[in-house]
């Protein structure tokens, strides 16, 4: 990892541009909540905004809070108590500086029961009669009478919130009267300017210590502590929340406080600048949402491994959290039947299907089954293995052909064939060789590691059968197959994902530190081998007779590979159908997952309701080079390959004398992936 400022341009434009530094809210941010603390707990009301900025206002601003001299803490009337200060969590801002999470300060509502009330039951007294005193409309909290006496008798001058932090158009609504006793309080809110765009991607937040009514300890909080609940805001929730500050006040027996010192200021998190291009996640997103069923997308640079989109559908709105949300509006987006809160991109495992076979191939040809194109198998419409009739898509044989043929055809009898010559373990190797079975290295909660069978018990023919045509115990994200793409378009190694570019002091505005591209594992794998695969793939969707042809552009070049597969979503048997591959043109080099999730007895295919969500997105992105940020090659980078046609076929195949059972041989129920790693292994790439 680089720490020389000149490898990453702009990284000071990218965290201004973010953080908005110019301007002067920003630069108060920080020193804002130092203010709220003091003077929100100080029995001096909290200014509504402030308007020092810099150092020289901040003096003045702690001045204005300033209680006189230092009473002596000797002394047996008074006591010391701690309280902690949260910090500003990390701004989070695409390459080219766009901000998906920020930070705002909200106001709500809170009360000194002192200045209201006399006794306890006055107190409870004046919270049930403080909504009357409101035309309606302010999110009161629904506050227990027991929690207002225990407030009372144990924090009397600390600030009872009475209210939920207010929206905009509600703190004009109730403009800035306020009944006696009560003052704005300030807390923090996070916000995703992109809403549902990345709501997958960065996740949310949720309160992890309330407001206390107890009695005040050793240690206490100024405001309810957030924690990541979801996505980069959980796996890297210890990076993000920054680093607390203290302020020490001094007390007297009845609780009020006669003096306070800030003795460690709050560090915000330090600013994280993503690979994510903003306009790529979101016409991948208008992509799947126009094909209207459950799917997702990703987009990577198959030589750096920058992340460029990482879409699930259908998604929902993260600012939901922000303020609390209900049991009953949980219980809405958690039981949704589309099951918008799962991250189908990195969490979800399914079944391949044909996207796998390149990697049969492989196998074979590495374990000397498969002779390059020298080797031929039929293709019938179906086999017997082992007593039972295993299909082809296409029923109709097509007689003798190689490997190429095979692979832009999609033959399943072909790939039976070379799975039960090579036998389970080279398709094993070669499967994890390319990034399957294992976890992409994400800083994401619930990172899918698919699944590859274990050869000692997935070697019998039935097994092999359906392992050919990654069906059966065969899994995989559509991030980890995005990524094995890019190993086949680069030839040489699977690229680490790389979702954060570097990280940016939020003070100083200075690099921390750039994240170089690196590889996650090494192909190990003859070039020559691979070319056939990709002559294949490029005969998929530019020969006559592939299967996306849907997805065939001018310029540049898509070499692709479709998929149609079964697995069980609760229960009930769902087709799924796939697009996978990569793009002919650097700067950069795209290779692409696109899945779609038929609906309950939808039939899919790969080549007829995949490809084309693929063929949209690649079509626009390459149509408007400068606005999506690519480059249009001049030339192909090779040669169109010689395609050679089958045999043909002599004879009718006689038919079969017992009913062809279907390929798969028992539905795959879906399971989560447990949580992995720490958050530092997340965001440094350690290996555990």
């Amino acid at each position: 990892m680089s720490r020389d400022p000149s490898i990453f341009p702009k990284s000071r434009e990218f965290a201004k541009a973010a953080s908005g530094a110019s301007s002067p809210r920003s630069r108060w941010l920080a020193g804002a909540i130092i203010a709220l603390a003091l003077g929100g707990g100080g029995g001096l009301p909290a200014a509504d905004e402030p308007t020092e900025i810099g150092r020289e206002g901040r003096e003045i601003l702690f001045r204005r809070l300033d209680f006189g001299t230092t009473p002596m803490s000797s002394d047996p009337a008074l006591t010391v108590k701690r309280f902690i200060i949260p910090a500003p969590r990390s701004l989070v801002v695409t390459r080219e500086g766009q901000a998906l999470a920020e930070n705002r300060i909200a106001k709500r509502i809170s009360v000194r029961l002192p200045e209201v009330a006399a006794t306890a039951d006055e107190a409870v007294a004046w919270v049930k009669s403080f909504a009357s005193r409101f035309g309606g409309g302010i999110p009161l909290l629904d506050l227990r009478e027991d929690e207002v006496r225990r407030h009372f008798g144990n924090r009397a001058w600390l600030p009872l919130a009475v209210s939920e932090p207010l929206s905009g158009e509600e703190e004009r609504r109730l403009g800035s009267a306020l009944p006696e006793g009560c003052f704005f309080d300030h807390v923090y809110l996070r916000h995703y300017p992109e809403g549902a765009l990345t709501a997958h991607l960065l996740g949310y937040n949720g309160v992890s210590l309330p407001d206390q009514h107890g009695p005040v300890a050793e240690e206490e909080y100024v405001g309810p502590l957030v924690e990541g609940r979801a996505g980069m805001e959980k796996a890297l929730d210890e990076i993000m929340k920054g680093r607390a500050g203290e302020v020490l006040r001094v007390c007297d027996q009845q609780g009020r406080i006669l003096h306070q010192e800030v003795v460690r200021e709050p560090v915000p998190g330090e600013t994280l600048i993503l690979s994510i291009n903003l306009k790529m996640q979101r016409l991948a997103t208008e992509c799947l949402e126009a094909s209207g069923r459950p799917g997702a997308f990703v987009a990577v640079d198959s030589v750096s491994g920058d992340v460029l989109a990482l879409v699930s559908y259908p998604s929902f709105d993260p600012n939901v959290f922000e303020r609390g949300i209900t049991a009953a509006q949980y219980a809405a987006l958690s039981e949704a039947k589309e099951a918008p809160l799962f991250d189908r991109a990195v969490s979800g495992a399914y079944p391949p299907g044909s996207t796998f076979k390149p990697f049969v191939a492989l196998a074979g040809m590495s374990a000397g089954k498969v002779r390059g194109a020298k080797t031929k198998f039929a293709g019938p419409g179906e086999m017997l293995i082992a007593g039972r009739y295993f299909k082809n898509w296409n029923p109709h044989g097509e007689g003798m052909m190689d490997v190429k043929y095979a692979m832009l055809r999609s033959c399943n009898t072909w790939f039976y064939q070379v799975a039960l010559d090579t036998g389970a373990a080279p398709i094993t190797a070669m499967s994890q060789r390319f990034g399957l079975g294992s976890p992409p290295d994400l800083p994401l909660p619930s990172v899918a590691a698919g699944s590859i069978p274990d050869p000692e018990t997935y070697n019998d023919p039935r097994s092999l059968a359906n392992y050919a045509i990654g069906q059966g115990r065969v899994l995989a994200s559509p991030v980890q197959m995005a990524l094995a793409m890019a190993a086949l378009s680069n030839g040489s190694q699977v690229p680490r994902p790389r979702l954060i570019q570097g990280r940016i002091d939020a003070r100083t505005e200075e690099l921390v530190e750039r994240y170089e591209a690196q590889p996650a594992h090494t192909l190990r794998v003859r070039l020559s081998d691979i070319e056939l695969i990709r002559d294949g793939m490029w005969g998929v969707v530019n020969y006559g007779t592939g299967t996306a042809g849907t997805a065939r552009m001018k310029t540049p070049d898509v070499y692709g590979k479709t998929g149609t597969s079964q697995w069980s979503n609760h229960g009930k048997k769902a087709s799924l159908a796939w697009f996978v591959g990569w793009v002919d043109a650097f700067n950069p080099r795209i290779a692409f997952a696109v899945v779609t999730q038929g609906r309950d007895g939808e039939r899919l295919s790969g080549g007829g309701d995949a490809a084309p969500i693929a063929a949209k997105f690649l079509r626009t992105v390459y149509a408007e080079t400068e606005s999506y940020g690519v480059t249009l090659p001049d030339a192909p980078s090779r040669d169109d390959p010689v395609i050679t046609l089958p045999d043909p076929i002599l004879a009718e195949r006689p038919p079969p004398p017992q009913e062809t059972l279907p390929v798969l041989d028992q539905p795959v129920e879906f399971d989560l992936p447990p949580p992995r790693r720490s958050f530092f292994d997340l965001l440094f790439g350690r290996s555990p």
